[in-house]
């Protein structure tokens, strides 16, 4: 069987065989050299063998040939723009991409080991890896994104300082422009508790995920070493490319949700000052002596 590459039918290249600075360099100097010469043969002798080159080069060998070099120079920059976010990923992160990478790499090699499987059939397998791989990277790179978030702001201790705005909102000597900066603040932090909730389930998705694809790439390459039902460990392959799709598409609206969340809250803060609390000069009437953020 030919290889993958060979089964491809590359589409014509003949308009960048004509369209390029090389052509344009050619035919400006057999144009000048025609004009100096004052004879059109040094033009008309490019112009025939243009001709009858052109349609030599754009066969199907060569056609092929400069689809391998494209899909060859698109795979290095691919390659090398996820090594650049793998060197971002801290160093627990890049351990166990480098795992489910070598896992991958192992289920290949098994494949490429088997007989009677065509090699188009090996280049669908590789390319499902390498999707898996891409959601994988992706999932951890979501991962740190998230823990890179201010530790403080907890859950439960956003909960606590609601329950004291409200408490504070409830006294029933509080002037009215700070009742009104609280009930902002406590708007505010309303919404970020929901947002920290979603961000904690998030998190927990993508970790289960994680160990999931783990799991099942284990699984698969148990399959590959013993050369078990090569279009069984395919469908296995075809399940975890849609799980990856799937997860990447929530964890998408989730950041698009944060940043929407962030960008009003620094809309709604910046005209409103959030006090934490008044002393007893203000609720005799003196009004709030200070007013800081919470």
């Amino acid at each position: 069987m030919a290889a993958p590459d060979d089964d491809v039918s590359a589409g014509s290249i003949l308009r960048e065989l004509i369209f390029n600075q090389y052509q344009a360099i050619i035919l400006g100097g057999t144009t000048l050299m025609s004009l100096v010469a004052l004879n059109p043969l040094p033009l008309l002798v490019w112009l025939g063998s243009e001709l009858m080159l052109l349609p030599v080069l754009d066969s199907g060998p060569l056609r092929r040939l400069v689809a391998r070099r494209r899909r060859a120079a698109a795979k290095a920059q691919a390659d090398a723009a996820r090594q650049r976010v793998v060197a971002a990923l801290t160093q627990g992160h890049a351990r166990r991409y480098q795992a489910l990478a070598e896992r991958c790499r192992s289920i290949e090699a098994n494949y490429q080991s088997l007989t009677g499987i065509s090699q188009v059939y090996l280049a669908e397998q590789r390319s499902k890896l390498d999707l898996i791989l891409q959601g994988a990277l992706h999932r951890l790179t979501a991962l740190q994104r998230y823990e890179r978030l201010p530790v403080h702001r907890r859950v439960d201790e956003v909960g606590q300082e609601i329950a004291q705005i409200a408490r504070e909102i409830a006294q029933p000597d509080v002037p009215e422009r700070t009742a009104a900066a609280l009930r902002k603040n406590l708007e505010l932090k309303q919404r970020l508790r929901a947002s920290l909730a979603e961000v904690d389930a998030t998190v927990r998705t993508l970790e289960t995920e994680l160990d999931s694809m783990a799991s099942l790439l284990e699984v698969l390459h148990q399959n590959s070493i013993s050369l078990r039902d090569p279009q069984a460990i395919a469908e296995e392959l075809d399940t975890i490319v849609r799980q990856s799709e799937d997860s990447e598409r929530v964890v998408r609206e989730m950041e698009a949700l944060l940043r929407a969340d962030g960008a009003s809250w620094a809309t709604d803060v910046a005209p409103v000052a959030m006090p934490a609390r008044w002393d007893a000069d203000a609720a005799a009437g003196g009004g709030p002596r200070k007013v800081r953020d919470r």
